[in-house]
C-alpha cells in the first residue's frame, strides 16, 4: 500500500486524483522525516499546489516498486531526461541551464529507495533552494537514484488548479502512442490507432491478442499478394495497413494497461520482419521474373545494411545513466561536472530519410495497387539507397571518437565474426581499409569460375581478418555490423546469380534467414541486455562460415541446396531466440 503525503499547506489540488487519502502533511524536511518514520513501503509525495487535468498520469506515477515523477510543460522544476530516466533535476530557485522537460510536484518513491530519500532529507540544508519536493527530487538525482519520468502530456499539469479534461480517454490514447515514429506514420497511422486503442482496452483485449490479430492480417496480405492481380494487390494494401495499425495498437494497449510480457516483446521484435519479408517474397513469387527477384533481393540487402548502420551507431556508447555529483546548492552541478547527456532529435526531413518499417509499408500499400510491383519496388529501392548514402555520409562526419570499450562485445555480436575469422585476425592491430578491398575481391571472385570463387574467398577472408583485428573499436567501428551484413548478403546474391542454375527462392530464403537472425540478436541486446549463446554462435558458423558453406553447397549441388541451409539457419536461430527470451533464468 502506497502512503500519500502532502507537502505544503492546504488541501491538495489533485485530491480527487490520488490513489488513497493522504496519511499526513508536512511543510519541512524535518516534519517529513518524522512522518515517514511511521510508514513503510512506497510513498507518494504530492505538492499541495500541484495539479493535473486527468487521472491517468497520477495512477501511472503511483505504480509500485519504482521511483518516478510526473513531467510536463506546466511543471516548475526543469529536468534532463536520457536513457529512460531523469539525469539532472533543477528547482524553481536553482534552474538548469537547459532542460528537456519540466517536473511537477507528484513524486513516487519506491520502498527500495527509502534510504536514499532519508539521506536526501538530511541533505536539504546543503542542497538547492526551492519547494520541498523539488529539493528532494534534485538531491535524489544528485545521488544517481534512478527516477523514471512519467510524461503527462497531452494532459495539462501545473502549480495551480487545472481544469479537468472533458475527454480523458482520448488524451490517454494520445499519451500511450509511442513517440519517435517515422514522420509519415505519426501523421497517418497513429491517429487511427489512437481511436482503436480505447476500444481494445474497453473490450479487455490483451496486447498479445492484438499482436496475433496483426500477424493474421499480415498473413492475409501475403496470401492476397500471391494472386498477382490488381485486386489482390489492393487487398494486400488494405491488410498491410490493418496490420500496421494493429502493430501500433498492441503497444498502446500495453502502455495503457501496463500488461507487459516476454511473449509480447518477442512477438513485437520478430513479427515485423517476418511480415515484411513474407510480403516481399509473395510479390516476387507472383511476378515470377528473375529480374524482379533480383530487385527485391537488392532492396533486402540495402535496407538490412542501412538498419545495421543505425544499430551500430546506437551501440557506440553505453546507455546514459544517472551520474552521481557532489551535493551542492549551486544551480546545475551536472553541467559543472560534465555529466550532461547529448540531446538531439532529428528534424522531420531526416526522419523521413530514415525509412523505418512503417514508412516502407505505407509506401508499398500505396504504390503496389496503383502502379504495380515493378514501380513500387524500384521507388522503394531508390529511396533505400538514398537513405543508406545519407546515413553513411552524415555519420562518418559525426564520428569524432572511438567506440566505448564496454560496447565492443555487443558490436561484435551483431557483426558476427565466426571462429575461422577470429582465429586468423591479428590481436593488436587492424586496418579498416582492408575490408573494402576484401569486399571487392570477394564479389569479383563470386562472378568467376570455381578457382576464382575459392581464391576470392580465401583472399577476402585474410583481408577481413586484418580489418577486424581486435574488434570494432575505432572511430568507424560502428560500421562493422553493417559491413558484415552487406558482405554476407551481397556475396550470396552474386554467387547465386552467376551460378548455372540459380534458384531465387533459395537465395531469398538464405538471405532472409540470416538477416532475421541478426535482427533478433539486436532486439535481445536492446530489450534483455544479453548476448547470443555461444553454442548457437558456433552452430551458425559466423559470417565467413556461412559464406563458405554456401560456396560448398553451390559447387557440390547447386543453389537449390541453399533452401535447406536456410531452413537449418532458421531452426537454430528460432530455437536460440526462444531459449534466450523464455528459457533463461
Amino acid at each position: 500500500m502506497t502512503a500519500v503525503v502532502v507537502l505544503g499547506s492546504g488541501a491538495p489540488a489533485m485530491q480527487d486524483l490520488l490513489p488513497t487519502s493522504p496519511s499526513g502533511q508536512a511543510q519541512t524536511a524535518e516534519a517529513l522525516t518524522e512522518l515517514l518514520a511511521h510508514t513503510d513501503g512506497d510513498v507518494l509525495l504530492v505538492d499541495a499546489q500541484a495539479d493535473c487535468s486527468g487521472p491517468f498520469p497520477v495512477s501511472d506515477v503511483s505504480r509500485p516498486n519504482r521511483t518516478a515523477v510526473i513531467v510536463g510543460p506546466g511543471g516548475s522544476a526543469g529536468v534532463r531526461i536520457a536513457g529512460g530516466g531523469v539525469v539532472s533535476a533543477g528547482t524553481s530557485a536553482a534552474p538548469l541551464n537547459d532542460e528537456t522537460n519540466r517536473a511537477v510536484g507528484c513524486l513516487h518513491i519506491a520502498a527500495a529507495d527509502r534510504p536514499a530519500l532519508e539521506q536526501a532529507l538530511s541533505d536539504v540544508p546543503r542542497g538547492p533552494d526551492g519547494a520541498l519536493w523539488e529539493q528532494i527530487l534534485s538531491l535524489l538525482v544528485m545521488r544517481a537514484v534512478k527516477v523514471v519520468p512519467v510524461d503527462a502530456a497531452p494532459f495539462s499539469v501545473g502549480r495551480a488548479p487545472v481544469a479537468r479534461s472533458s475527454d480523458p480517454v482520448r488524451l490517454q490514447a494520445r499519451r500511450c502512442a509511442r513517440g519517435g515514429d517515422g514522420w509519415l506514420s505519426e501523421r497517418t497511422v497513429r491517429p487511427i490507432s489512437r481511436r482503436i486503442t480505447p476500444i481494445a482496452v474497453r473490450l479487455g483485449l490483451a496486447p498479445n491478442t492484438v499482436t496475433v490479430i496483426s500477424l493474421l492480417a499480415g498473413a492475409g496480405a501475403v496470401a492476397a499478394a500471391l494472386t498477382g492481380t490488381r485486386w489482390g494487390y489492393l487487398a494486400t494494401a488494405v491488410l498491410m495497413l490493418v496490420s500496421l495499425v494493429l502493430d501500433c495498437v498492441d503497444g498502446e494497449v500495453a502502455r495503457w494497461t501496463h500488461r507487459y510480457s516476454k511473449a509480447g516483446a518477442w512477438l513485437d521484435a520478430v513479427g515485423d520482419r517476418v511480415k515484411e519479408y513474407a510480403v516481399w517474397f509473395a510479390v516476387a513469387w507472383a511476378v515470377g521474373e528473375d529480374a524482379f527477384w533480383l530487385l527485391v533481393l537488392a532492396c533486402l540487402i540495402v535496407f538490412t545494411s542501412k538498419h545495421f548502420l543505425d544499430y551500430g551507431w546506437s551501440l557506440r556508447y553505453p546507455p546514459w545513466q544517472p551520474r552521481e555529483v557532489a551535493v551542492s546548492a549551486v544551480a546545475d552541478p551536472w553541467r559543472r561536472e560534465a555529466a550532461v547527456p547529448p540531446v538531439s532529435r532529428p528534424p522531420s526531413w531526416r526522419r523521413i530519410l530514415g525509412m523505418p518499417i512503417a514508412e516502407r509499408w505505407l509506401l508499398l500499400a500505396v504504390l503496389l495497387p496503383l502502379l504495380g510491383p515493378w514501380p513500387a519496388f524500384v521507388v522503394l529501392g531508390v529511396l533505400g539507397v538514398i537513405s543508406w548514402a545519407y546515413t553513411v555520409l552524415t555519420r562518418i562526419r559525426w564520428s569524432h571518437g572511438p567506440i566505448d570499450a564496454t560496447m565492443t562485445p555487443r558490436l561484435q555480436a551483431i557483426t558476427d565474426p565466426g571462429p575461422l575469422l577470429l582465429a586468423l585476425r591479428p590481436g593488436r592491430m587492424a586496418w579498416g581499409g582492408a575490408a573494402v578491398v576484401g569486399f571487392v575481391v570477394l564479389l569479383a571472385g563470386a562472378t568467376g569460375p570455381v578457382w576464382a570463387i575459392l581464391a576470392g574467398y580465401l583472399v577476402a577472408l585474410g583481408l577481413y581478418a586484418l580489418a577486424y583485428g581486435p574488434g570494432p573499436r575505432g572511430r568507424l567501428g560502428w560500421m562493422a555490423p553493417s559491413l558484415a551484413r552487406t558482405t554476407e548478403m551481397s556475396a550470396l546474391l552474386m554467387l547465386g546469380w552467376f551460378s548455372v542454375d540459380v534458384d531465387p527462392v533459395a537465395v531469398f530464403a538464405l538471405l532472409a534467414a540470416s538477416a532475421w537472425r541478426h535482427y533478433d540478436v539486436i532486439y535481445r541486446i536492446r530489450n534483455q541486455q544479453v548476448l547470443p549463446d555461444r553454442t548457437a554462435w558456433v552452430a551458425l558458423l559466423g559470417t565467413e562460415g556461412r559464406i563458405l558453406v554456401a560456396i560448398g553447397l553451390l559447387l557440390a549441388v547447386g543453389t537449390g541446396a541453399w533452401l535447406w541451409f536456410a531452413v537449418y539457419i532458421a531452426v537454430v536461430a528460432v530455437a536460440d531466440s526462444l531459449w534466450s527470451w523464455f528459457g533463461r533464468r
